[in-house]
């Protein structure tokens, strides 16, 4: 029988196929497959050969749980879900998205599990080193959907507790990193600011054609009961004149729809202090007062700081 990849092997392989096109068939009967115990051999050939080893496996019961170098075996002895489990069609099978963040709330802290969240709702791929567009592989409902069901699951409560955080639609890792430092609550060092909508179009009407080509923009992070946007922009420290250009009909255009366009660069969020007050400004736009509790927040905020500034792909040339 075919094995199922989960956990870790799962995150890596969704990872790792995001930019081609894959076709997969759902597996009617799941429960069965997780029954035998995983061979080594029949994740050789077309298999996963590209993945770490050992290769994280799904099994129904003590049984069939085998452990070596090749293979970690993980028992999961609930009811699978329909759509739970997809035959990659190349010898294996894999749980799906849904699934595999639900299995790795158990293995992962919770400012890991929501940036994965980020990761699997969003528009990036990693899998080169750098930063390519890609579709999302899920949606924040999908997933809330899916642990909901998974009632008695372990991890169910944590896994719930990240989607409070998680927003569809980020383009980039710095966009969820900005995101997330903005809007976690104060006790796991952010700001507490509401969720945005992530690259939200905003459409150009006619009126504004005279000083934009474009018929639509869309924005990074959008406030739209403010009209605030915050734009990511990793070239604002040596714009070229094009670029320059480009940006300046960007703001006007966007300053005819009322749009408040705040620019965001990489050194401003690697600056504590820089990000302070961007916090301040967007709270006041919202009608909010920032309060971050003394010495706990910062001891919080410099605990995600270090967590989330690590070395992040900057955007492709693309």
């Amino acid at each position: 029988m075919d094995p199922v990849l989960g956990h870790e092997s799962a995150l890596e392989y969704w990872r790792s196929v995001r930019a081609g096109s894959r076709h997969f068939r759902t597996v009617a009967h799941a429960r069965k497959l997780l029954a035998a115990p995983p061979n080594v051999k029949d994740l050789a050939g077309p298999g996963p050969w590209w993945l770490a080893r050992p290769f994280h496996v799904l099994v129904g019961n003590a049984g069939a749980r085998r452990t070596s170098e090749q293979v970690k075996s993980h028992i999961w002895a609930l009811p699978v879900p329909k759509g739970a489990v997809l035959d990659t069609q190349n010898g294996f099978c894999v749980t799906s998205p849904e699934f595999t963040f639900l299995l790795m709330s158990e293995r992962m802290g919770l400012i890991d599990l929501v940036k994965v969240g980020f990761e699997l709702c969003g528009s990036y791929d990693l899998s080169a080193g750098t930063v390519r567009p890609c579709q999302p592989l899920t949606t924040v409902a999908k997933l809330r959907t899916f642990v909901v069901k998974a009632s008695h699951a372990r991890g169910r409560k944590k896994a719930l507790r990240a989607l409070r955080f998680v927003i569809d639609g980020s383009a980039s890792p710095r966009e969820t990193v900005l995101a997330m430092l903005l809007c976690l609550p104060y006790k796991l060092g952010g700001y507490g600011i509401e969720l945005p909508v992530l690259n939200c179009r905003i459409d150009v009407p006619a009126r504004a054609r005279s000083v934009s080509s474009k018929q639509f923009y869309r924005c990074d992070l959008y406030w739209p009961r403010a009209n605030l946007a915050l734009e990511y922009d990793s070239d604002q420290e040596h714009l070229g004149s094009k670029n320059a250009a480009s940006d300046s009909a960007r703001r006007i255009a966007l300053d005819e729809l009322g749009v408040d366009v705040v620019t965001v660069t990489t050194l401003q969020i690697a600056s504590r202090e820089e990000m302070e007050r961007i916090a301040i400004h967007v709270s006041r736009c919202l009608g909010k007062r920032l309060q971050c509790p003394g010495s706990a927040f910062a001891v919080a905020n410099l605990r995600l700081r270090t967590e989330l500034l690590g070395r992040l792909p900057e955007k492709s040339a693309s």
